[in-house]
C-alpha cells in the first residue's frame, strides 16, 4: 500500500522522529538568541537531560549549523546561511497558504494578498482577486522599503520582526507622505507598531492609496510570524465589511497554520 497521499504528494504517516524534532528546537532557539545559548540553558528550557542536549548540539556544531566558543556558548553557524539564503530566494507558496488565501477571497469577495519578508523587504507572494476586486497600485511587485510604514502588511511584519531587524529597518526607513493619512513621524510609527502587537492585526486606512483600506493578520509557525494575509476594500464599503473581514482573516489564518 502506498504511503504517499496522491492528492497532496505528502506522506500519509505523521510519524515524527523525536531526535530530529529536538535538534530543530535547539537550532531555532540558538538562532533566535542574540548572545548565544549554553547547553545547560537549553536543557532547562526544553526539559531535556544535559547529555542529550549536548549530543544534539555537538551534532549541529559538527555540521556547521551552529558554532561554539571557548566558553561553550552556542551561536548560529556559517552553514545556516545556506538555509537563510534559500528562504530569501524562495517565492513558492505552501498549498495550505494558497487554500487559505482563496478561502479568504471566497468569504469576503474582496482582493487578498499573501506577504512575507524576502530579501530585506516585504513582498507579495500571491494575490487573489474577489468579485468586488479593488486594485492597489504596486502590490504586484516587491514593496519598496520606504513604503512599509504606509502598508498594513508592511507595518504588521515590521511590528512582529525580531528587535534587531526592526531597529535596522526603522533606522533606514524614509517616512514619505503618500496620502494625507500616511504616518510621517517616527514616534507615531513606533506607537503604531506597539498597537499592532497588542491588537494582533494591522490597518492601512487610506495611508498608501486614497480610497482603499486594508487589514493584515499574521501567520505564525511555532509562535513566530512568518507571513501575513491582507484584505483590501474600498473605503466607502470598509465600515460595513470590517467585522466580516476580521472574522474571515481569523479563519484563513487558522487554515494556513494547520499542519
Amino acid at each position: 500500500m502506498s504511503t504517499i497521499d496522491t492528492a497532496t504528494g505528502e506522506p500519509r504517516s505523521q510519524t515524527r522522529i523525536q531526535s530530529v524534532s529536538r535538534a530543530v528546537d535547539l537550532l531555532l532557539a540558538v538562532a533566535e538568541s542574540p548572545t548565544g545559548e549554553t547547553a545547560k540553558s537549553l536543557a532547562d528550557r526544553f526539559g531535556l537531560s544535559l547529555p542529550t542536549t549536548y549530543h544534539l548540539l555537538t551534532t549541529l556544531w559538527a555540521e556547521g549549523l551552529i558554532s561554539k566558543d571557548s566558553q561553550r556558548i552556542f551561536q548560529i553557524g556559517p552553514r545556516a546561511e545556506i538555509i537563510a539564503q534559500a528562504v530569501q530566494r524562495a517565492d513558492n507558496v505552501p498549498p495550505t497558504y494558497k487554500a487559505a488565501l482563496h478561502q479568504l477571497v471566497s468569504e469576503t469577495s474582496e482582493t487578498a494578498y499573501l506577504g512575507a519578508w524576502r530579501g530585506g523587504t516585504v513582498k507579495v507572494l500571491e494575490t487573489a482577486e474577489g468579485a468586488h476586486a479593488v486594485r492597489v497600485v504596486g502590490l504586484s511587485d516587491a514593496y519598496a522599503a520606504d513604503d512599509l510604514h504606509a502598508r498594513a502588511s508592511g507595518k504588521l511584519l515590521l511590528a512582529f520582526s525580531p528587535a534587531e531587524m526592526q531597529a535596522d529597518v526603522l533606522s533606514r526607513l524614509r517616512l514619505r507622505r503618500l496620502t494625507p493619512h500616511t504616518i510621517t513621524r517616527r514616534a507615531d510609527l513606533v506607537a503604531e507598531l506597539e498597537r499592532i502587537r497588542d491588537a494582533g492585526v494591522a490597518y492601512d486606512r487610506e495611508e498608501f492609496q486614497l480610497g482603499v483600506s486594508c487589514i493584515s493578520a499574521p501567520i505564525r509557525r511555532n509562535g513566530d510570524v512568518v507571513a501575513c494575509f491582507t484584505v483590501s476594500s474600498p473605503m466607502q464599503r470598509f465600515p460595513q465589511v470590517e467585522s466580516e473581514i476580521l472574522n474571515a482573516l481569523d479563519r484563513a489564518v487558522a487554515t494556513a497554520e494547520e499542519r
